[in-house]
Order: C-alpha cells, then sequence, then structure tokens
C-alpha cells in the first residue's frame, strides 16, 4: 500500500497560487479550469477499438515496467507511438483527486500480489466523460459545488478494484526532466506513463 509521505506527494499542489479558483459545479461541469501540457492529446475524443484483439490488458506493475518515451516529448507534441496504442488496466483504487484543468485522477496499485508501481489514469471534464465522472464521484461523499485553487484529495469510503480503458500518454509535467525514465520527479513510486484518457471504465 501507499506510504503516508507518498501520499502526501501526491497530493500536492501543482498550481500557482494566483491562479483563480476553480469550481465544480457537479461531477460533469467545471468553471475556470487551468488546461496545460499537450491539452488536445490529453482530451483526445477516440473512442476504443471495436475488435478486443486491439487492447491490449496491462497491469500498473506491467506499465511501471516501462521505459521512457523514444522521442523526447514538448508541451505541443501529439501522440507518439505507443501513445497510439489501446490498453486495458486493471488495479486498485489507492488515491483519488481532482485537479485545476478538470480532470479526474485516479491512482491504481496491483489487485493482487505486491509488485510495485502505482499509475494514474485521468478523466477529463466534457460532456463524453460525463459518465465515467459519475461513477468515480459515486464512490465518494462530495458535495457540490465546490471550489479548489490547488489538488484536492477525495475520499472513497470502500476503493474498488476497476479496469479502464484509453491510451496511453506520458506526463512530460511530472516527468524527469531527460524523459529517459518512467519515473515521476516527486513520486518515484509512481509512474510517468499514465492511461489519458479513460474512455471506459468498469468495477469489478
Amino acid at each position: 500500500m501507499l506510504q503516508h509521505s507518498s501520499l502526501l506527494r501526491f497530493f500536492a499542489a501543482r498550481q500557482p497560487a494566483e491562479s483563480p479558483p476553480v469550481t465544480f459545479e457537479s461531477p460533469c461541469e467545471c468553471r475556470d479550469i487551468h488546461g496545460k501540457h499537450r491539452w488536445s492529446v490529453k482530451i483526445d475524443p477516440s473512442t476504443p477499438p471495436t475488435d478486443a484483439s486491439a487492447i491490449q490488458a496491462v497491469t500498473p506493475s506491467d506499465i511501471f515496467s516501462w521505459p521512457g518515451p523514444d522521442v523526447y516529448l514538448t508541451t505541443k507534441s501529439e501522440r507518439i507511438g505507443i501513445e497510439n496504442k489501446w490498453f486495458a488496466l486493471t488495479g486498485r483504487v489507492v488515491a483519488l483527486k481532482v485537479e485545476t484543468d478538470g480532470d479526474i485522477h485516479i491512482a491504481l496499485q496491483d489487485a493482487i500480489g505486491d509488485k510495485p508501481g502505482i499509475v494514474v489514469v485521468e478523466v477529463p471534464e466534457k460532456p463524453q466523460w460525463c459518465s465515467i465522472r459519475e461513477t468515480v464521484f459515486s464512490w465518494t461523499r462530495t458535495r457540490f459545488p465546490f471550489h479548489t485553487s490547488s489538488s484536492k484529495k477525495l475520499n472513497i469510503t470502500d476503493p474498488p478494484i476497476i479496469t479502464v480503458v484509453g491510451k496511453a500518454f506520458f506526463d512530460i509535467g511530472h516527468s524527469l526532466k531527460d524523459q529517459k525514465s518512467n519515473r515521476r520527479s516527486h513520486l518515484p513510486g509512481y509512474a510517468a506513463w499514465e492511461i489519458h484518457p479513460v474512455m471506459k471504465l468498469t468495477v469489478q
């Protein structure tokens, strides 16, 4: 399970203090969100292939073992290489938060065994993702509306095991500068690779 120090760093604010607060009006609607870092990729509306064989099943520890990307990415990079592939990631929810870009961040660890590695999957704030967001918020006792100027932790009463389907995404906002390693700069137990955006979510 996550150590206390890792949890604190996961929930550490990343947004500058001078940014205006974001209002979460409901599970599906936010005001004044601040999107950045490859934003068009993060809200890619592509839907999963109908051919199940085109979607690779993985665990968080599988993704944690990946190397960094084979090309250097910038804040304007389009999808490259493995980011164009679809994955079905199954894991246990170990942490949950919302960000000032409106995204829901779900941290997943292997559901069985004790292999290292935590992977973040993200659900954007757009109508296409409304039903998924409603499912995630149903795990919490969140009251709307609420305001936040930084990351906000959401408490889960009974963390589920879930499977999410989406494309891989390398988060340069959290990765080491050289991007050669699949580790977050402030959270070495977390992969810089994510599933983003989540296009399907199933509770096991």
